[in-house]
């Protein structure tokens, strides 16, 4: 009857759904505040400027040149008519106008292009890891307010039941029906509540602060959270999923092409380059008052290294070398993935069958602090008896709550592991 009038109490005085933020709200405001994230979405712009850069190798230069002055001359001369002075003021003035187009560049141009994009799709990926992180670090902050606040209040309603049952027990001591020894155990009862009643404030506290340091703000009414999203049905299946979605996967393997990509940029030292300029050439007032002079011409430049010391092979060498590297970096990045899944998945199952555990013991604990009750009315049972069937059946509940929390964290884990955990409103916009 007492669990009863507690879940009712506790369901009038909870907030109606429109005024409780949902676990969708909590990571749609990480989302949208968290500096780590915003740092990553300004790295992704920043990374497509470089292949904005890379195009334009494909592009010509074209220059325009000139100027302009003020020249001031005096020329003096003797004749027999006696000395003469003559002032000429010149404006020269020149322009020269040059449009340069590489023809072959040993294939550097295509290695800086597909380095460009190697580079933006590296940033894009590690973009999307990085979301990840955040909506799990926020469904980790939800889960444990909510968790914690369920187990602060499972502790205060524990000690407010304890002191009844003391004062109960003071009472019967008053009329001979139990010993000091009775009265001793229910006060040493309420004071550990008492300290674990403490202990779990602290700890809300705690989840409340790392709440307003992933999602941006503190948690107010924080709603029930739904149904545990769908997880994949298999080992196998999961793995599958994250070889070929996970982003970090993604990541190394955009690395493994700029590793390449460079290769072809350092290879291209040894190579032939080859360009077209044209010029146009213009040149007013140079010497003399009305001179005037135009050119033009069409200049092709082939540049053919010979010797360079052995530093681009060198360079190129050592690109290969990062290759491997990067090979070598892709596949412990593939095997941490798999290590990862497979603990995800393993934690699902076993968070699922804690929870189903939890709840029989749950079950198993009431009826037990019931018949505890009511043969203690009958003098088969003492206070102590009652007392531990308090405590088992108090942390039963505790336990269960932690267990729910646990398998639901589970189920968002699994998602993050294989590269599925994104926004609610993102999953059905795909």
């Amino acid at each position: 009857m007492r669990r009863l009038l507690s879940i009712l109490t506790l369901t009038l005085l909870a907030p109606g759904p429109s005024l409780a933020e949902t676990l969708e709200d909590a990571m749609v405001a990480a989302h949208r505040s968290n500096p780590n994230l915003e740092d990553s979405r300004l790295a992704v712009r920043a990374a497509r400027e470089g292949r904005v850069q890379a195009a334009t190798n494909y592009l010509p230069t074209l220059g325009v040149t000139a100027t302009y002055g003020v020249e001031e001359t005096t020329n003096e001369t003797e004749s027999i008519f006696g000395p003469s002075t003559r002032e000429e003021e010149l404006n020269p003035a020149t322009t020269n106008i040059e449009l340069t187009q590489r023809l072959y560049t040993g294939g550097r141009r295509g290695g800086q292009s597909r380095l460009a994009r190697a580079e933006y799709e590296a940033a894009d990926h590690q973009y999307r890891a990085t979301e990840q992180e955040i909506l799990l670090f926020a469904v980790e902050a939800y889960l444990s307010v909510r968790r914690d606040s369920e187990i602060l209040q499972l502790r205060e309603e524990h000690v407010v039941g304890l002191e009844i049952q003391l004062s109960g027990t003071e009472r019967r001591l008053d009329v001979g029906e139990v010993s000091r020894t009775d009265v001793a155990q229910a006060q040493t009862r309420l004071a550990a509540a008492r300290a674990a009643l403490s202990r779990a404030r602290a700890e809300l506290e705690r989840a409340r602060a790392r709440y307003e340091e992933v999602v941006g703000h503190s948690p107010e009414a924080l709603a029930p959270v739904p149904a545990a999203p769908q997880a994949p049905t298999s080992l196998a299946e999961a793995i599958r999923i994250a070889e070929d979605m996970h982003p970090q996967i993604m990541v190394a393997r955009s690395n493994e092409r700029a590793a390449r990509a460079r290769v072809a940029i350092e290879r291209a030292a040894l190579l032939p380059q080859l360009s077209m300029t044209g010029r146009f050439a213009t040149a007013d007032d140079s010497n003399a008052e009305n001179d005037r002079s135009e050119s033009s011409a069409a200049v092709a430049t082939l540049s053919v290294p010979l010797f360079e010391g052995g530093l681009a092979w060198s360079r190129t060498r050592q690109g290969r070398i990062n290759v491997d590297r990067a090979e070598a970096r892709t596949e412990a990045q593939h095997r941490e993935i798999v290590a990862e899944v497979t603990r995800s998945w393993n934690g699902l199952i076993a968070g699922r069958e804690v929870l189903a555990a939890a709840e029989q013991q749950v079950e198993a604990s009431d009826l037990a602090v019931r018949g505890a009750e009511r043969e203690r009315g009958l003098g088969m049972r003492s206070t102590l008896d009652v007392l531990n069937a308090q405590e088992e059946a108090r942390d039963a509940l505790i336990g269960r709550t932690r267990a729910e929390a646990e398998a639901t964290f589970a189920s968002y884990a699994l998602l993050a592991a294989t590269g599925q955990l994104v926004l609610p409103a993102t999953q059905e916009a795909q």
